[in-house]
């Protein structure tokens, strides 16, 4: 994940297209520590998280 700093500088630059994803190696791991991310991204300031879906992102609240 990229550091706060990087994410608030991404923000402040107008970025706001943000996927979100666990990295897991192992079943146990999928969606490992998403809910604390969105928590961040929101204490962030961001508002929104995307998925895609034919090459378009979908904005979902955070």
């Amino acid at each position: 994940m990229p550091s706060t700093d990087i994410l608030k500088l991404y923000r402040d630059l107008g970025g706001k297209i943000l996927t979100i994803g666990s990295d897991s190696h192992r079943p146990e791991q999928l969606g490992a520590y998403i809910k604390e991310t969105k928590e961040l991204l929101r204490n962030l300031g961001f508002r929104y998280f995307c998925t895609y879906e034919g090459m378009s992102p979908i904005y979902h609240s955070l």
